[in-house]
Formats: C-alpha cells, sequence, structure tokens
C-alpha cells in the first residue's frame, strides 16, 4: 500500500515505528490507538467544567469580590488574569503575550501529541497513566485558551487559604494543569523502562509490511 508523505508525517507523529530499524514493528504499531478516544472524554470534560464554572462565577459574584465558602479555608476570588500562567509576561504588550499563547501551545500540543504515541506501545495495563496525563492538560489548555480566545483574559476564582495568606486564585482549567505535573514523573518512568526492555530484546515484533 502506498502512502503519502502527509500520511506517512501523521505515522510518525503517532508513534509508529519506522520499517527499517532493528527489529521491525511492534505489535502495537498494527492496533488502533484508542486512547485518542480517552483523552478526547477527559478534554472535553474539563473543558465544559471549566467553562460552566467560570460562566457560573462571572454571573454570580461581581469582579473583585472576595466570599469564604469553607471558613477559613476555601473562597471564591473573583479576578481577572489577564497575565500568562503565574503572572508572566504581564509587562508585556498584549499582542506579545498573544504571539507567546501561540507558540507555547503549538509547542505543546506537538509535545502531548508524541506522547500520545509513546503510550500507545506501552502495555495496555500501564497506558492509561500516558492517556490521563495528556487529558489533564489537554483539558487545562482547552480551559483557559478557550477563554483566552473571547476576551484574553482569564476568569480565577478559586482561592484556598495558607497559613494566614490567601492563595491567588485559580480555576478548574488551572487545577488540571497542576494534577498533571506529578503524572508526567510516572509516564516517563514507564517510557524509559519500556526503552531499556527494548533494549535487552524483550518487546516483540512483527514484520513490516511494504508501505
Amino acid at each position: 500500500m502506498s502512502l503519502t508523505r502527509r500520511q506517512i508525517l501523521l505515522r510518525r507523529l503517532q508513534g509508529e515505528r519506522r520499517a527499517s530499524r532493528p527489529g521491525g514493528r511492534r505489535q502495537t504499531d498494527f492496533e488502533p490507538n484508542t486512547g485518542w478516544r480517552v483523552v478526547l472524554a477527559i478534554t472535553l470534560g474539563i473543558g465544559v467544567l471549566d467553562w460552566i464554572t467560570k460562566a457560573a462565577i462571572a454571573f454570580t459574584i461581581p469582579l473583585g469580590e472576595f466570599v469564604e465558602v469553607w471558613q477559613g479555608r476555601v473562597a471564591f476570588w473573583h479576578v481577572r488574569n489577564n497575565a500568562m500562567i503565574l503572572g508572566l509576561w504581564d509587562s508585556l504588550p498584549l499582542g506579545g503575550r498573544k504571539a507567546i499563547a501561540v507558540i507555547a501551545a503549538l509547542l505543546a500540543l506537538l509535545i502531548l501529541f508524541q506522547i500520545v504515541g509513546k503510550g500507545h506501545r506501552l502495555p495496555a495495563e500501564r497506558r492509561w497513566w500516558a492517556w490521563t496525563f495528556v487529558g489533564l492538560a489537554f483539558g487545562g489548555m482547552l480551559g483557559n485558551l478557550g477563554e483566552r480566545v473571547i476576551h484574553w483574559g482569564v476568569t480565577d476564582y478559586l482561592s484556598f487559604r495558607y497559613g494566614d495568606l490567601w492563595l491567588p486564585p485559580g480555576n478548574v482549567a488551572d487545577i488540571a494543569l497542576f494534577l498533571s505535573i506529578p503524572l508526567s514523573l510516572p509516564v516517563i518512568f514507564l517510557e524509559l523502562q519500556a526503552r531499556a526492555q527494548r533494549g535487552r530484546g524483550e518487546a516483540t515484533a512483527v514484520p513490516a509490511p511494504h508501505l
């Protein structure tokens, strides 16, 4: 079967091995990558939940108002964050911040796309680590970037108390991105472990079809 350059590139991005590499291709290269369904479900779930909660806060709590919902522990603090994550590049013109956001989003998409392809090569019982990590990261990006498309700023409202201080507020998308960070560690470990096993010849290869 003859493939176009675009189809070959897409398969490479999804993690398919080249037939010319030693050992040929693994069995997973011939299996459908169903991880995208899980990733898409998590991504849309987080994105929609993030937008709904932001809309509810915008309609019920005036901008700048602080309301404790759990005395001394949790509060709704409605603010509009026009800067990047953690307040970075707040002094840059709007055009510069938009350019940084677009570049960062494209790089993140490329990396996460690769992780889904690499995760598909893991044993079935370990793939959910990769799917959950990418779903949380994509969901956080979708929530905040989706809002920035409308009015650039991001609605933050969820604040926790730490000692005598109330932490800067965040949102559902921020929580998803924060949770994805520690999940990246087992994903990296599992990939390194799989590479070590392949190096010892433990991976199963099958003959590659002619492309």
